[in-house]
């Protein structure tokens, strides 16, 4: 359980690590906070190696179940080689229903998956255009909509108002490319 907690805290865990690989914030410092919203705009830094190390996300997590059944899901957006990596955090043993990941415009489904991973708990991180895919739906549409039985068992029916998304972005976005955390785009 501990780990969870971390991985809501702290964005990807390998990334959360300290310089010795614990998981632990360790030595970063917020740099940049802004709240849109359920939507996070998040920069911090710290020094590896004599160097200044940086990176920037939109962050949403979500305890949906407190002890003791913990149960929470959350999704990391940062900037990646190719465009964008969008990470959802799904518990080992969430089993989503088939229409039950996806962002909904009124009453049309306007993007879903249907990755075995994503539906199961696994993994479940998008790059490139898929990504992209992703953060065009979440500028477009009202709410994710996640319908599952989480690893206790228990019917979850989320929704994740996008609401603020989009001024979220704009600063996530600005806040990167001040550091220079942007590909270059074409």
């Amino acid at each position: 359980m501990r780990w969870i907690i971390l991985l809501l805290l702290y964005p990807i865990s390998a990334i959360a690590q300290d310089l010795q690989g614990n998981d632990t914030a360790g030595n970063w410092r917020v740099s940049h906070y802004e709240a849109y919203g359920i939507w996070n705009s998040i920069c911090d830094e710290r020094e590896e190696n004599g160097a200044l190390r940086q990176r920037c996300y939109i962050r949403r997590a979500d305890v949906f179940s407190l002890r003791p059944k913990f149960a929470a899901q959350f999704v990391f957006i940062t900037p990646a080689p190719e465009g964008y990596e969008i990470e959802f955090g799904i518990e080992p043993g969430t089993l989503f229903s088939p229409s039950g990941f996806r962002i909904d415009q009124g009453e049309h489904v306007i993007w879903r998956t249907r990755r075995p991973g994503c539906l199961t708990g696994l993994s479940c991180t998008f790059t490139g255009e898929g990504a992209q895919n992703i953060i065009d739906a979440m500028l477009t549409g009202e709410a994710y909509r996640f319908v599952f039985r989480d690893r206790h068992g228990q019917s979850q029916d989320l929704t994740w108002p996008l609401d603020g998304f989009g001024a979220a972005w704009l600063d996530f976005r600005s806040q990167s490319d001040i550091r220079g955390l942007l590909a270059a785009e074409e």
